[in-house]
């Protein structure tokens, strides 16, 4: 485990990074300049107890709580991610999409789908267990993104999205004007949860529920099956604008370390591909996951791998504008599923690749 020395970002919380802060805190020190810029810069191997404790005492000083000392100068190199959510203790907000269907005979029916409220019961298992520096686990509230669809019927019937994108962009906007400390986790594609449409859009600075024209503006695209809801998104559609080939290929496509676009395929049952998405505000103390996958089998698959391998989805990968970002691509293989076995609930995940999106990438798309 590599230990990291935080002094930057400490300071930058607590609006204390201003200019000539290395300076002033060597002068009140009375230690050498290049002593605090190795410091502040992250870039020494050691530092002395007796420097610590005078930094320490200068940082309380500062307004800096004494329970977040010396613990809040240090940073290892994977730091869990539902330890970080934990450690918060602050709300945990889980956002699911709810089905409305337009047609008879469920016309008047709402529900959660299947595999998203599985999901769900993964978090809660997760968050419940609590974790070694805190043992009791915050609270966790659900809100539903409604979204009206004829079952069946690939089409999108233009004035239900324009009121049902309102109604979620009132919610997101809600979330943008008030920020505050906790944790806002995602769940499903922009085809059963419009809340992701505008995470995403707003992320990377482009219009919601529209294709972009010229060049893209998110390095990520889902390319509908025939039987998909054709919802219009800034990341998705029945083709895949920006590529002179396999346009048209069902699945998830990405542009790769290379610059170029990669695609994985969707193939029922054997191949599937989701998407994670971190960010970690640390100026308002928030972090917010959005996992969904190409398909609604993949989106629980996803959820899984969140468990299973957090240290590859935490912490996020860039620092840009205060906020720590990372976006993964996880590309799936399932095992068929036995005609012969009634007991089997659900196809199961045979491996999962995580494709962390490179930092030139991600640089060149963030908003």
């Amino acid at each position: 485990m590599e230990v990291k020395i935080r002094l930057k970002k400490l300071l930058a919380e607590h609006n204390l990074d201003e200019h000539g802060v290395i300076q002033r805190i060597a002068a009140d020190l009375n230690v050498n300049r290049h002593t605090i810029a190795k410091l502040y810069n992250g870039r020494t191997a050691t530092v002395s107890l007796d420097l610590l404790s005078r930094l320490c005492t200068w940082l309380q000083n500062q307004g800096v709580g004494a329970e977040e000392l010396p613990g809040e100068l240090f940073s290892t190199g994977r730091t869990a991610l539902w330890e970080a959510i934990a450690r918060q203790q602050e709300q945990v907000t889980l956002y699911l999409g709810e089905y409305r269907p337009t047609k008879p005979p469920f016309a008047a029916s709402r529900w959660i789908s299947t595999r998203d409220s599985a999901v769900a019961s993964t978090i809660i298992q997760q968050l419940s267990t609590g974790t070694e520096t805190r043992p009791l686990w915050p609270g966790l509230t659900f809100a539903y993104i409604p979204f009206r669809y004829a079952p069946g019927d690939p089409t999108v019937d233009r004035r239900l999205l324009e009121e049902d994108a309102a109604r979620a962009g009132r919610i997101f906007a809600r979330l943008k004007a008030t920020p505050k400390p906790g944790t806002a986790i995602i769940v499903g594609s922009q085809r059963v949860n419009y809340l992701l449409e505008l995470f995403v859009a707003d992320l990377f600075g482009c219009p919601s529920f529209a294709t972009p024209s010229g060049e893209p503006a998110v390095p990520f695209f889902s390319v509908y099956r025939e039987m998909d809801q054709h919802t219009p998104s800034c990341f998705g559609g029945p083709e895949n604008p920006f590529r002179a080939t396999d346009k048209s290929t069902p699945g998830l496509h990405y542009i790769d370390e290379r610059g170029k676009w990669a695609t994985c395929q969707w193939a029922q049952d054997q191949e599937d591909a989701g998407v994670v998405i971190s960010v970690n505000d640390r100026r308002n103390r928030s972090v917010t996951l959005a996992l969904f996958g190409f398909s609604g089998l993949a989106t629980r698959a996803v959820a899984e791998q969140l468990v299973l391998k957090e240290h590859l989805f935490w912490p996020p990968r860039i620092e840009l504008k205060d906020r720590e970002t990372g976006v993964y691509i996880c590309k799936l293989a399932y095992t068929p599923s036995d005609p012969g076995d009634e007991w089997q609930e659900d196809t199961e995940t045979r491996s999962c690749d995580v494709i962390a999106l490179s930092e030139k990438t991600l640089r060149r798309f963030l908003h």
